[in-house]
């Protein structure tokens, strides 16, 4: 089976070199001085992790599949991502709504204060009532 390996340089304080990775086959992976070598050596762990697989009873993967699942995953994030983003659609037009009633509330209050002003300005003192004639 040809699966993709994935060669990248080391760095210096990793101890230089290459390492080959292999995206279908989960831990397999591999290095070696240059980049031959970690191929090389990434093949030789790809047989290895099949050998495994295949004494373990274990199901191996098909060359790809970590493509396949990686455009899955990417789809479903996709997907999330555009439900997500309609809730914040309705979320936002929850928060104009909410702001729009706190407005009417403030200016309620407002006029509230201003009526009770004009009340207790405009109350006329209250008199003693005269009784009515012929009333004891």
């Amino acid at each position: 089976m040809d699966y993709p390996i994935i060669l990248a340089p080391l760095s210096e304080e990793d101890g230089g070199g290459f390492v080959g990775l292999v995206p279908d086959l989960p831990g397999c992976m591999s290095d070696g001085k240059t980049a031959e070598e970690a191929l090389a050596n990434t093949q030789q762990a790809i047989l290895e992790w099949i050998d495994t697989a295949r004494r373990r009873d274990l199901p191996l993967p098909v060359p790809g599949s970590s493509v396949r699942r990686a455009r899955r995953e990417k789809e479903r994030l996709v997907a999330d991502l555009k439900d997500l983003a309609g809730n914040l659609d309705q979320i936002e037009c929850r928060v104009d709504e909410l702001e729009r009633v706190l407005r009417e509330v403030e200016q309620r209050l407002d006029h509230e204060e201003e009526w009770a002003r004009f009340a207790e300005i405009t109350v006329l003192p209250v008199r003693s009532a005269k009784p009515l004639k012929g009333s004891a």
